[in-house]
């Protein structure tokens, strides 16, 4: 196996991580969504939610080369939507990125997505195949846990890590007026 496969599948475990998020709580991707003026951000964001969890889930399973060009496609994407809300003349509370309206894009979330992006470009070349692992039982369930840390950690350094930053510097976190974005489809209004 690859030494790729853990930082992959941990990068990879966050975009699904992500897209659960967006399916359960659209409403911050909704708001920063709209913010770009993208129509229906409501519905728009639980369907990049499906997409993420599709793509990560295939990706991981399959681990053809295509895949790992998608999700690199997908993290620049997100990387370039990071940039862009942390120089919005209208601030952006929240990335929308975990389904909470008080993570805020950071240089550091520009940072990870970048760096996840290069590593699923990597394994364009190089794919990383699940099936391909040839370590014991004990192996496998230490790639798993460490994976499963490691999806847990850079989620947190994303969302909590800048309230706990602005907590211990004395900073309070930026005012910015967030809604609910609901579905206005059923009322005929996109």
């Amino acid at each position: 196996m690859s030494a790729l496969a853990g930082p992959l599948y941990v990068v990879t475990g966050v975009l699904l991580v992500a897209g659960l998020a967006k399916v359960t709580a659209p409403s911050p991707t909704a708001t920063a969504l709209r913010i770009l003026r993208v129509p229906a951000p409501l519905t728009s964001a639980r369907l990049l939610g499906i997409a993420e969890i599709v793509l990560a889930v295939a990706a991981i399973v399959s681990g053809a080369a295509v895949l790992w060009a998608l999700v690199a496609v997908a993290y620049a994407a997100f990387t370039v939507f990071v940039l862009w809300a942390l120089q919005a003349d209208e601030a952006v509370g929240s990335c929308g990125c975990f389904g909470q309206e008080d993570t805020p894009p950071t240089p550091g979330h520009a940072a990870f997505n970048a760096a996840a992006a290069a590593l699923a470009g990597l394994a364009v070349s190089d794919p990383v195949r699940l099936e391909a692992f040839d370590g014991t039982a004990v192996e496998g369930i230490l790639l798993v846990v460490l994976v499963l840390t490691g999806v847990s950690l850079s989620v947190l350094s994303m969302t909590r890590l800048p309230r706990l930053l602005a907590l211990v510097h004395g900073t309070a976190p930026p005012a910015v007026p967030t809604f609910a974005v609901t579905d206005t489809a059923s009322k005929g209004v996109q």
